[in-house]
């Protein structure tokens, strides 16, 4: 049965785990339908399209050596197409990616797919973008040359899609990386303004990037204490751009295990395993710190039943706890 509740300013969301050995059609379906009965807000997918056997590039320094290797990053369910599917058998969580290396598509493809996915779910993507890391990747999908421009990539890639959702009429582009004359760009998302864009990464050319072209800002796996001192170089970048606070949703992952098991004790601030009444108090942590929206992520190996009693954790005994305070 549905999860009855109260609307509420934090929102959660779940990851729908489009990759690794137990990634299928059943699963990824599973996850949306049950996301959605019991409450959540939003589901998210992962994105990369070509994984080299062997990886030389570094991992970003943030985030744990062994989270993606050739092994573990296997059997990856494209991003787009995942969330379209979802969306035809979703009616009101919203559809996020977290995330997508802008400089790994062109521009006016993520425009167009965006737009039309948006228009199709009635207003419903939420579009998580990055940088990239993985050069391989970017040399694989005849992206190379973009590999160290990819920043001011990203930066023109996002205005050229603040374009094409808002332009009526036919509009081009002529920036330094990314050049083209005017063309038309229909449909237009059902969001008024466009599909939200939020910016993945912790390190400051991603605050800044969130500052001052996003809509949101999600770092990975980063305890509230740490987070504090981000959100003040993150106030910082939006007085320096003119914009608000309230004009960038701040998000963070964490990543959830099933009663009974997990690291319990020592889990780190972002892992919810063990006692709920811990596990909410490390949202309200969160909260308190400026966290306006959650990404739950299952742990690695988790068959699909136990990710599925993972998530119906945080929603049946974590977050009423969350909004009863």
């Amino acid at each position: 049965m549905p999860v009855e509740r109260e609307e509420t300013v934090v929102k959660i969301g779940v990851h729908l785990g489009n990759y690794g050995a137990s990634a299928s059609a059943g699963s990824i379906a599973a996850f949306a339908v049950r996301a959605e009965e019991l409450g959540f807000d939003s589901v998210w997918v992962s994105d990369h399209i070509a994984i080299p056997p062997e990886i030389a590039s570094a991992y970003p320094s943030a985030l744990p050596t062994d989270s993606f290797t050739s092994d573990n990053a296997r059997n990856f369910w494209e991003a787009f197409a995942v969330l379209a599917f979802v969306a035809g058998m979703t009616r009101r969580v919203e559809l996020g990616t977290s995330v997508i290396a802008l400089p790994l598509r062109p521009p006016l493809l993520i425009a167009k797919q965006w737009a039309t996915l948006d228009a199709l779910s009635g207003g419903r993507a939420i579009l998580g973008v990055s940088v990239g890391w993985l050069r391989e990747e970017f040399d694989a999908l005849g992206f190379g040359a973009l590999f160290d421009q990819r920043g001011p990539a990203s930066d023109e890639a996002i205005r050229i899609l603040r374009s094409a959702w808002t332009v009526e009429g036919a509009a081009g582009f002529q920036g330094e990386v990314y050049r083209f004359e005017p063309v038309l760009m229909e449909p237009k998302p059902a969001r008024a303004g466009g599909v939200p864009i939020w910016i993945g990464g912790q390190g400051r050319r991603a605050i800044r990037r969130a500052a001052e072209l996003g809509d949101g800002w999600q770092p990975f796996r980063v305890a509230a204490a740490e987070l504090a001192g981000h959100l003040a170089y993150l106030r910082e970048q939006l007085d320096r751009y003119g914009r608000r606070r309230e004009d960038v949703t701040v998000s963070v992952n964490l990543v959830a295990y099933p009663p009974g098991s997990g690291p319990d004790e020592q889990a780190a601030e972002w892992e919810l395993a063990g006692d709920a009444e811990l596990c909410a108090e490390k949202l309200r942590r969160y909260e308190r710190a400026g966290v306006g929206h959650f990404l739950v992520n299952h742990a690695p190996g988790l068959s699909t039943a136990a990710t599925l009693e993972a998530y119906e954790f945080v929603a049946r005994d974590v977050r009423p706890l969350v909004e009863a305070r």
